[in-house]
């Protein structure tokens, strides 16, 4: 498995999210995911992928290419973001749709 699949990987589990969550939120295929974390696959994702899944993590590419490995270590998983992500897995596909347009907004201030 790539340091990205590995990376990937380590960060959805410690928000408690499913391959099929991550896939539905990052708007990429539940295949696209598995493949990632394959550890058998060697095609590394594109960047726009891999920006995508970045997002929905709350981290960066940097992160997922396993620059700040360090950091990472230190820092736990947040309790408070996994519980939110739970919550926006429990909306109806409209509902996501409407807190990412809102998410959109609030980050273009």
């Amino acid at each position: 498995m790539s340091i990205v699949g590995e990376n990937i990987k380590k960060r959805r589990k410690a928000l408690g999210m499913s391959q099929a969550a991550l896939a539905n939120r990052a708007l990429v295929s539940q295949s696209a995911i598995s493949d990632i974390e394959n550890p058998n696959v060697t095609k590394l994702p594109n960047v726009d992928t891999i920006g995508k899944i970045a997002r929905v993590l709350a981290c960066t590419v940097d992160d997922l290419m396993g620059a700040d490995d360090k950091k990472e270590q230190e820092t736990p998983a947040d309790p408070l973001r996994a519980s939110v992500i739970r919550d926006y897995d429990r909306l109806p596909p409209e509902a996501q749709r409407l807190v990412r347009q809102y998410i959109d907004l609030l980050g273009k201030r």
